[in-house]
């Protein structure tokens, strides 16, 4: 979901996504969820993942994917323990790291869907996390 303007410029996010271990299981293990677009000429700088509820069920190797590929999107944030997680994590994907600046930037002239993906085996009974974006929509800008 698109942040309102007020919200992002107090939180420094654009977009946000409540993951639920319903929607988790909807989607089955290595299943993908929408959660946002990345605009044509949009650079993503940031993917934070914060737990609202500690998981639960029978699966101890809930892991997260956040990203545009559709095959393996993990350029966001890649392989996170989520059953493990102690409360956030920011930047671990392949393209945004933690321990380096990065960016992902869309150089096509379409927009690219982003996707969470989670997997596990077992069952997945409770939880409750947000993934924040900040996306900066520089097509915005033709209105000059």
């Amino acid at each position: 979901m698109k942040l309102p303007i007020q919200s992002a410029a107090n939180l420094g996010f654009t977009d946000a996504y409540l993951l639920t271990a319903d929607a988790i299981t909807t989607a089955t293990s290595g299943g993908q969820i929408r959660i946002g677009t990345l605009p044509a000429g949009g650079v993503c700088t940031g993917c934070a993942v914060f737990e609202v509820t500690t998981s639960a069920g029978t699966s101890t190797d809930l892991t997260l994917d956040v990203g545009t590929t559709g095959a393996d999107p993990d350029e966001y944030i890649d392989a996170l323990d989520l059953d493990g997680l102690t409360k956030a994590a920011f930047n671990t994907g392949d393209v945004l790291v933690n321990t380096a600046a990065g960016y992902a930037i869309n150089n096509t002239a379409s927009d690219l869907p982003i996707y969470a993906e989670c997997n596990f085996t077992g069952t997945v009974t409770a939880g409750k996390w947000i993934i924040a974006l900040q996306i900066l929509d520089t097509g915005k800008l033709t209105n000059f």
